[in-house]
C-alpha cells in the first residue's frame, strides 16, 4: 500500500502527520510526504527518514492585496506538480493534516479520484481544511465540536482525537534527564512557544529565571530559532548567565519527548498538537493562547484543559513577568495541586487516537 501525506507550516500540522506516517510505515506502507519547500517540514520530514518532495506553495493573504497574485501563481504551480507526483507515485490514499500546503495536494488527489482523508486538530478548523472538507472522503476530528463548522454530510466525519507520536509516551525519566543534562532530584519548568517559538512569552520570563536560580529549580526553554539570540541578549542584560547548569536554553528540540518527560510544569501555547503531547505526558501546564489564532481557537483549546483542572489559562492581554511567576509558584510550590493537575492532564490523554485514525484510513482504502 502507498500513501501521500501532506501538512506543514508548524509542528502542529507536521507532527500528527509524522505520527501517521510512522505507523503506516511500520505496517509496510510506502510513504511520500509532500510539503512546502521553505517551511520547517522541509527539514523535519527528511530528518525522520521519509521521502520528501517540496512544493512552491504560498499562503493566501487574509486581506486583499497584491500578494494574492503571487500566491495564486505559486499555488497553481504546486497544484500541477502535485498532480504529476500523484500520477507517478500512484498512492492508495492521500492524507492531509492542515496548513496551506495541504490544499493543492489534497485537492489534486480528490480531482484525480484518489481516496482522501483530512485531519483537523483544533476546536475551530483552519481555512484549508474547511475548504477541502467538501471534496474529501473522510474528515477526522480531534474535538467533536469542530464538526459544527463544516457544512458537509455527517457521514464523512469521524472523531479520532489527535494522533501523538508513539515516542512521546512512556519515556524513561532517567534517560530524559540524562539526554538534557539535568538533575533528576530538582524540579523542572519547561517553557515552549511551540515549534516556531513565541516572542511574547520569551519577553516575560526574567522574573521566572531569577526565581528558578534562587530556588534551585531547572528551566528548559525552547525559544524558537528566530528568537534565540534575542532571548540570550535579554537574559545577559538582566545579569543572568544563560550558561548556568540549571538553564537549558535551546532554539529547537526535535526530541520533544525528553523535555516533556523531564518537566514538572509546562508553560506553553495552546495549539492542539502541543496540548495532546502535554496531556499524553501527564503534566500540569500554564497555557498562554496565541491571541492572533484564527477565531481565537487556541483559547477554546486551553479552556477545555482548564475546565478539567489540568491547566491554568493566562491570556496574552494579562501576561506579565510578575503574573507568570505568580502562576508558576501557585502550582510548583503546592505538591497537592501539582499532583492533581498532572492527574487531570493524564485523564484527558487519548492514547488510542493514532490507532483510531489509522483504522479510518485502512477501512477507506479497503472499500
Amino acid at each position: 500500500m502507498k500513501a501521500i501525506i501532506t501538512g506543514g507550516g508548524t509542528g502542529g500540522h507536521i507532527y500528527p502527520a509524522l505520527a501517521v506516517a510512522e505507523e503506516l510505515k511500520n505496517k509496510d506502507w510506502e510513504i511520500l510526504y509532500l510539503g512546502s519547500d521553505y517551511r520547517m517540514e522541509s527539514e523535519i520530514v527528511p530528518a525522520a527518514n521519509f521521502n520528501f518532495e517540496g512544493l512552491a506553495v504560498r499562503p493566501l493573504p487574509r486581506e486583499i492585496s497584491t500578494k494574492i497574485i503571487s500566491s495564486i501563481f505559486y499555488n497553481s504551480k504546486a497544484f500541477f506538480r502535485a498532480i504529476k507526483l500523484i500520477l507517478e507515485f500512484k498512492p492508495d490514499v492521500i492524507i492531509g493534516t492542515g496548513g496551506f500546503v495541504a490544499g493543492p495536494v489534497v485537492l489534486a488527489g480528490a480531482l484525480l479520484g484518489k481516496k482522501t482523508v483530512i485531519h483537523e486538530q483544533n476546536a475551530y478548523p483552519g481555512i484549508t481544511n474547511k475548504l477541502l472538507a467538501r471534496v474529501v472522503d473522510r474528515v477526522c476530528l480531534n474535538f467533536p465540536e469542530a464538526g459544527e463548522y463544516f457544512n458537509i454530510s455527517q457521514k464523512k466525519i469521524r472523531i479520532t482525537g489527535n494522533p501523538v507520536r508513539p515516542r512521546i509516551f512512556n519515556v524513561d525519566s532517567e534517560r530524559a534527564h540524562q539526554e538534557l543534562n539535568l538533575q533528576t532530584e530538582l524540579k523542572t519548568i519547561l517553557i515552549t512557544g511551540g515549534s516556531l517559538g513565541a516572542e511574547v512569552i520569551n519577553q516575560n520570563v526574567v522574573e521566572l529565571y531569577q526565581y528558578a536560580l534562587q530556588n534551585n529549580i531547572q528551566i528548559i526553554h525552547l525559544s524558537g530559532k528566530k528568537n534565540y539570540s534575542l532571548l540570550i541578549d535579554q537574559l545577559k542584560k538582566w545579569g543572568i548567565d544563560p550558561e548556568k547548569p540549571q538553564l537549558k536554553i535551546i532554539d529547537y528540540l526535535d526530541e520533544m519527548e525528553y523535555a516533556l518527560t523531564a518537566a514538572d510544569i509546562i508553560i506553553a501555547r495552546a495549539g492542539a498538537t502541543g496540548l495532546s503531547e502535554i496531556t499524553s505526558s501527564k503534566k500540569a501546564s500554564i497555557l498562554i493562547p496565541f491571541a492572533g489564532a484564527a477565531e481565537n481557537h487556541q483559547l477554546l483549546n486551553a479552556q477545555a484543559l482548564q475546565k478539567n483542572g489540568a491547566a491554568v489559562l493566562l491570556e496574552e492581554s494579562e501576561l506579565s513577568g510578575r503574573i507568570l511567576l505568580d502562576k508558576v509558584r501557585e502550582i510548583i510550590e503546592d505538591e497537592e495541586k501539582l499532583r492533581s493537575m498532572s492527574e487531570a492532564a493524564g485523564a484527558l490523554s487519548q492514547e488510542d487516537s493514532l490507532k483510531k485514525l489509522i483504522k479510518v484510513i485502512e477501512k477507506l482504502t479497503s472499500e
